[in-house]
């Protein structure tokens, strides 16, 4: 009864009656907001309401403009140096938060609930979902508030949250509403930049206290060869690190710099020669990094990538920093015997002081296992990067004219580009109703073909594409015969949208599909296995195809959720 008609009828109320008697005063505030800074006087911001349904979420600005958006204040650097100067009395007072009276009116929020979260903050949206913090109103305050707020670990809150969802009654509400003032009052809670430690009683407020005494923040230090790939499948990673204290981020500058730099990243830039076999540009890669090491001091490293694996964890061992490895594929180095003997080598050195090798398939830990390279007891085996299944979201299978098979990635060997092609040729002299999308850079030694399958209209060359969702999104089915793979991104991607597979039967592909169910497996570098595949596509009656696509959506939010993959990485590097 209180919690369904009486709750809401006092949130009508009250947030009326709030809102004639604080007109005035809120009036003064905006006009403050407006003449001691530029920019609008309110910030609105996307926020997780009831059922984890998205609304706007209006506040006083007391933020600069130029702040970097959608991000909880503990993630930038320095979060003082945003917040306007009448920006640090209304947050330090909580007045920033008066204009969701007008929210609690439409009925998007109530005035005791758990806080909304952020859009983007899936950590708090997936903690308070154990204990079903998500399926009532957020508020304007609630119980956390009163008991830590800004102080509180993510865990903490949202343990908190649920607590005040088991006790929600009158009494309950009515002990956060007189509790809120007190927190208001002394400031209770209000930490910008907050890292979640807890005051702890007994321990002094006193300035005089020595610095000396106050527990060091850790520093994460990310060793790359790639911006671009660690901003599209560690981002979420990265964000959860900040959460626990400083990151580094030590990559060739390309794309996303300043990106990483508005999460509150410090950027380094290193030049590395991802490719190269040029002993003097390693020896340097390696120098460089000790360098970097002894002057940003981090307590852990993580590495990406084959040579900051190997470099970074020679490094790392020199100085007696912890490391923690990732190994996203094998590539060609272990195919070939004398350069798989010294890459062997090189990461049984390298890696024989680290604290976790991160793998994305069995088989090939099994091979750093069978290689002696590492201990089985080192191995934490993830599923990949994970799927962000908010961004990937499901869509509904296309109607499309003719089947339209998708490829997106590098256009080279490596890939099966000519296995690919040749069972397209064939493919399309018995049915040529279908045609190829092509996304992607192409190598050279590819051009004349990929310029004769457009032509003869087999093919449709798309070039590279930062969203690939779109190609995913009008695909009958998504084509990778991969000679080798860590775990393909582009399956799990696709599959998250609903669109079948038909992929090589090799580690980092076959982990993607479900067999017959959601797709097929093809014997590597086998043209004809390929087309065999292709031409039993192409068969199939709308509705099984559709089905197999909903099966591949299943499979991924039950194996391969982004936020499970970020926990798990998380557990392993702070264990």
């Amino acid at each position: 009864m209180y919690r369904n008609y009486v709750k809401r009828l006092l949130d009508l109320v009250l947030a009326f009656l709030a809102l004639v008697v604080l007109a005035i005063p809120m009036l003064i505030v905006a006009l403050a907001v407006k003449l001691t800074s530029k920019g609008p006087i309110f910030f609105w911001q996307k926020r997780v309401g009831l059922n984890k349904e998205f609304f706007m979420m209006p506040k006083f600005r007391s933020m600069y403009t130029e702040t970097p958006s959608d991000m909880p204040t503990h993630l930038l650097q320095d979060p003082t140096r945003w917040i306007t100067p009448v920006g640090k009395v209304l947050r330090k007072t909580s007045l920033d938060e008066l204009p969701q009276l007008l929210v609690i009116l439409t009925g998007k929020m109530s005035f005791i609930g758990p806080r909304p979260a952020l859009w983007n903050q899936d950590d708090l949206v997936a903690e308070r979902d154990k204990y079903g913090a998500n399926d009532v109103r957020p508020g304007l305050t609630g119980w956390a508030q009163i008991n830590g707020r800004d102080e509180l670990p993510i865990p903490v809150k949202a343990k908190l949250d649920g607590e005040y969802i088991e006790k929600l009654s009158f009494s309950m509400d009515v002990k956060c509403f007189v509790g809120t003032f007190t927190a208001v009052l002394f400031g209770k809670g209000v930490v910008e930049g907050g890292t979640g430690a807890m005051e702890k009683s007994g321990e002094s407020d006193s300035s005089e206290t020595d610095s000396e005494d106050a527990p060091q923040k850790d520093k994460y230090l990310v060793l790359s060869n790639h911006s671009y790939m660690l901003w599209q499948f560690r981002r979420k990673l990265i964000e959860s690190l900040l959460q626990k204290g400083e990151v580094v981020v030590a990559v060739p500058f390309g794309e996303h710099i300043e990106d990483f730099q508005n999460l509150g990243c410090k950027m380094i830039d290193v030049s590395l020669d991802r490719r190269g076999i040029n002993p003097l540009k390693d020896v340097k890669l390696y120098r460089s990094y000790v360098k970097l090491l002894k002057e940003e001091k981090p307590t852990t490293v993580i590495t990406y990538s084959i040579k900051p694996n190997v470099y970074g964890g020679y490094a790392c061992r020199r100085l007696g920093i912890p490391y923690c490895v990732n190994v996203q594929g094998l590539g060609t180095a272990f195919q070939k015997q004398g350069l798989a003997q010294l890459v062997t080598f090189m990461y049984k050195t390298a890696l024989k002081k680290s604290k976790v090798v991160f793998f994305e398939n069995q088989g090939n830990a099994d091979v750093f296992v069978q290689r002696k390279i590492i201990p089985e007891d080192k191995i934490c085996l993830l599923p990949g990067a994970g799927v962000n299944l908010k961004y990937y979201e499901y869509c509904e299978y296309p109607a499309n004219d003719k089947i339209h098979f998708l490829y997106l990635g590098r256009i080279m060997k490596e890939k099966g580009m000519d296995e690919l092609f040749t069972a397209v040729r064939g493919l399309y002299s018995n049915n040529p109703n279908f045609v190829l999308d092509l996304v992607g850079f192409f190598e050279d030694e590819y051009k004349e073909t990929v310029d004769a399958l457009v032509s003869d209209g087999i093919a449709v060359f798309h070039g590279f594409q930062k969203d690939p969702r779109p190609f995913y999104t009008s695909a009958d089915c998504v084509v990778l015969p991969s000679y080798h793979e860590g775990m393909s991104n582009v399956l799990l991607e696709s599959a998250a949208i609903g669109r079948p597979i038909i992929c090589s039967d090799i580690n980092g592909c076959r982990e993607a599909v479900v067999e017959n169910e959601s797709g097929y497996l093809v014997t590597v570098k086998d043209a004809y296995s390929l087309q065999t595949a292709m031409e039993k596509f192409c068969g199939l009656p709308f509705e099984e195809r559709r089905e197999m696509g909903k099966r591949g959506r299943q499979h991924v939010e039950e194996n391969f959720d982004k936020t499970d993959v970020v926990n798990k990485t998380l557990q392993a590097i702070l264990k």
